[in-house]
């Protein structure tokens, strides 16, 4: 109860971040639909899996050219006009796949997909870098938490809904709704007031104590050399999904082939992954005195529970701690965010932010992809042991080195601090 009244508190005090919150859970849910909605259409047509595999490869190559550039754009221009442009565009893109009613047309789908995530690739560090500027200090730790309550929100939620949707009211409706989604979460963003947004145009009009000299010597590379913290979290983007990828795709196989459960076997387990999100997100700012080690702690848990899974001898088991798993999960990747938040300049977390992303779902895809193959040849258990061993051990890796390292003071908040601390914050 005192995490729900928290929570209330937080969203009455933040205004601008309850209404960004509000357009990503919104448009959050227009994905799943426009998910659901395209594979079953795609599968429809063309009765084959590659369609299906081509899209869903394209929802995560473009990362590997856009990632960047999205924090490059995250940290030079006007983070609100970035995160219009992404939503309003992606409403358009959504509306493409309308015109999708036969097989020769299944290109649109790739186009469609393609475009969506180069705008995704565009949004998603703009939003994350805008966090702390709309929010007090005191308040970073709590919202990050609440970030990953509303993903599980998402994912338990969106995927049944969507399959609702498609299948009363067919592909189509889906697909409207979804482009509404990014209407509405445009509009949402666009009633939004950021401050300083963006800090480095009041260099350009030369007033304020943020001179263009200054600007310039904040240099995303100098910030990634002197700062042990992004370089062990870096480490973390790479190492972690290698395991995470995997256990992406053996939900699925779980549900079908160990258990035996067939489509209620894979609901239960993702609806358990995202109960496990809004636990855990739930539970973040509890930990708020120690977030590195609730950090280390929740991707320890997270692993071990895998492993567990793996090697459960029933589904209900499985669920219970795959719960477990992904509120250490949540856990660990909210700390994990307010740790760079706290103590990283925030001329810099557009590319922060996007170098953690293009990495994590540049390995999850190759993860997955790889996984994929060897489940020709190995058993479904001995890849779950595996996944779950290469988290635990990524956790210990970068964990060690995070719990020793010396954090710098806490980087300056525009939104309660005005212009302070922005040499300060130089070297991280």
């Amino acid at each position: 109860m005192n995490a729900v009244r928290d929570i209330i508190l937080l969203l009455r005090a933040e205004t601008s971040y309850r209404r960004l919150l509000f357009a990503s859970l919104i448009s959050g849910l227009g994905d799943w639909f426009n998910s659901v909605a395209l594979l079953s259409l795609l599968l429809h047509l063309t009765g084959s899996g590659l369609a299906v595999g081509l899209t869903l490869a394209m929802r995560t190559l473009p990362y590997l050219v856009m990632g960047p550039v999205g924090g490059i754009l995250a940290d030079r221009f006007n983070r609100k006009t970035i995160l219009l442009v992404s939503d309003f565009a992606r409403a358009i893109l959504a509306l493409s796949f309308l015109f999708i009613h036969q097989a020769s047309e299944v290109w649109i789908a790739y186009a469609g997909t393609l475009g969506l995530v180069v705008f995704s690739a565009l949004f998603s560090p703009a939003r994350t870098a805008v966090i702390p500027q709309l929010v007090q200090a005191n308040h970073v730790s709590q919202a990050n938490g609440l970030e990953q309550s509303t993903s599980g929100l998402v994912i338990a939620a969106g995927a049944a809904l969507g399959g609702v949707v498609t299948a009363a009211f067919g592909t189509p409706a889906a697909f409207i709704m979804n482009a509404a989604s990014f209407l509405v979460s445009g509009l949402l963003c666009w009633s939004i007031r950021i401050p300083n947004d963006h800090l480095h145009q009041r260099s350009r009009a030369g007033t304020g104590p943020l001179s263009t000299q200054a600007t310039r010597r904040i240099s995303f590379w100098s910030v990634f050399w002197r700062s042990r913290l992004v370089q062990i979290i870096a480490l973390q983007s790479l190492v972690w999904p290698i395991g995470g990828g995997a256990i992406n795709v053996l939900l699925s196989v779980y549900g079908y082939q160990v258990f035996h459960t067939g489509n209620t076997g894979v609901g239960v387990m993702y609806g358990a992954l995202g109960l496990g999100f809004l636990m855990g997100g739930l539970l973040t700012p509890r930990f708020t005195a120690w977030t590195r080690q609730a950090a280390v702690a929740g991707f320890l848990i997270e692993g071990l529970c895998h492993v567990v899974v793996s090697q459960s001898p029933s589904l209900w088991l499985a669920s219970i701690c795959l719960v477990l798993a992904t509120v250490g999960a949540g856990v660990g990747n909210a700390s994990v965010i307010t740790l760079i938040m706290q103590t990283v300049t925030q001329e810099v977390h557009g590319r922060v932010f996007a170098m953690f992303d293009t990495t994590s779902s540049v390995t999850i895809a190759a993860s997955m992809m790889a996984t994929g193959i060897l489940l020709n040849h190995v058993p479904v258990r001995t890849i779950g042991l595996g996944a779950g061993l290469l988290i635990v051990m990524a956790s210990v890796v970068t964990g060690i080195p995070l719990l020793r390292t010396k954090l710098p003071p806490k980087a300056g908040n525009p939104a309660t601090d005005g212009d302070a601390g922005v040499d300060a914050n130089i070297t991280v």
